[in-house]
């Protein structure tokens, strides 16, 4: 039997898991993050569309549009002084016909109430000049959206963590959590009987993190959503056309659209679509969807030659609230919900996930001191 005592195990090695360990490092505690996967951020981390979002979209008030927001700076400062390769490219959200106009100036209305900055919308003739190959009829311009290499920036964040002393625990699954007092035992599968002793624990856990809360022997079961997968799957061309921004059509149901998004090389993919699973691990594409990838591209991308277009990968979303998209949020769980002091539970941490994860790991380690 094998017996560690830390002041906080994460729960979970992915770019928010990472960033909370980080965050709560700088306030000299002792941290223990239990990673599943052989490596770290193996799942939603490295498997999205690698954008850094501006906060345009999401409710006001709600945790996506307030961390959304200050991760976007956050995020943009972190990579200057780290040396992590990102662009601010610029987004171009589209609107292929004068009925979507509407639906552009009522994004502006809630962008501009979510306080996002250096946002204009242009004409017909304006968007000829910067993207001659895109046709719509009128864009919102969003200034503040880029890309990033979301691995090199993980990769960062462990160095960070190794740096100040934490751990990484890898290919380690969660057996159980007890509470005891004002203390956590945490049980890891395994021969060895490994156990762990900790004063607070986050369960950054991700897809998994219902299952997870499952594992947390006093956690009242009312109190974990049922966690929904939303496969995003993503087509690619090695064709470089010259484009600078990202293209974004008009949102889509629980998508953003099938968009145009740049790699730092100038090789351009589109995605991501939605497809409802029932295995988080089925991140096989079926190359059947590119007719409907077609479709919709060559709506605001007539001369995109269809025959470069090739699978690419895929990713899968943690989604805990399927019936409505307005209401669809991130989910931090406190003891003002479950009643259980220094556990705190994170759901539903999909889209802007990446660009939130500094803004997000700040508010953690706030609630944790």
């Amino acid at each position: 039997m094998s017996n560690f005592k830390v002041d906080t195990v994460i729960i979970g090695a992915g770019v928010v898991g990472l960033s909370i360990a980080r965050e709560l490092l700088k306030q000299k505690k002792e941290v223990l993050i239990i990673e599943s996967e052989d490596d770290f951020g193996r799942i939603t981390s490295s498997r999205n569309s690698g954008v850094i979002h501006a906060g345009i979209y999401y409710s006001e008030n709600s945790l996506k549009a307030k961390f959304c927001l200050k991760g976007n700076e956050l995020l943009y400062d972190y990579c200057k002084k780290n040396f992590i390769p990102h662009l601010n490219t610029k987004k171009l959200l589209i609107a292929t016909s004068n009925e979507q106009i509407k639906i552009i100036d009522n994004i502006k209305n809630q962008a501009e109430k979510n306080h996002v900055e250096k946002i204009t919308k242009i004409t017909k003739n304006a968007i000829k000049n910067i993207e001659p190959l895109i046709k719509c009829e009128e864009a919102l311009l969003i200034q503040s959206s880029g890309i990033i290499d979301a691995i090199s920036f993980m990769r960062s964040l462990v160095g960070n963590i190794e740096d100040m002393g934490g751990m990484i625990s890898y290919n380690s699954s969660l057996k159980k959590i007890d509470s005891i007092g004002n203390k956590f035992k945490v049980f890891i599968e395994g021969d060895d009987d490994t156990i762990i002793e900790c004063k607070e624990i986050v369960n950054a856990a991700g897809l998994f993190a219902s299952d997870v809360a499952k594992k947390i022997e006093k956690l009242n079961k009312e109190f974990i959503p049922k966690t929904f997968y939303a496969k995003g799957n993503y087509f690619s061309s090695s064709k470089k056309y010259g484009i600078k921004h990202l293209i974004y059509p008009i949102p889509d149901g629980f998508s953003l659209g099938i968009h145009l998004t740049l790699e730092l090389d100038g090789s351009i993919k589109f995605g991501p679509d939605v497809e409802w699973v029932e295995n988080p691990y089925n991140y096989k594409i079926d190359s059947n969807r590119k007719s409907n990838f077609v479709d919709e591209i060559i709506k605001y991308f007539p001369t995109f030659d269809i025959n470069t277009l090739q699978p690419s990968y895929s990713g899968i979303r943690p989604i805990i609230n399927k019936k409505d998209k307005s209401m669809r949020d991130f989910q931090i769980q406190t003891s003002n919900e479950h009643k259980i002091n220094n556990l705190i539970n994170l759901y539903g941490i999909e889209s802007p996930g990446l660009t939130s994860s500094l803004a997000i790991a700040k508010h953690v380690s706030e609630l944790l001191k």
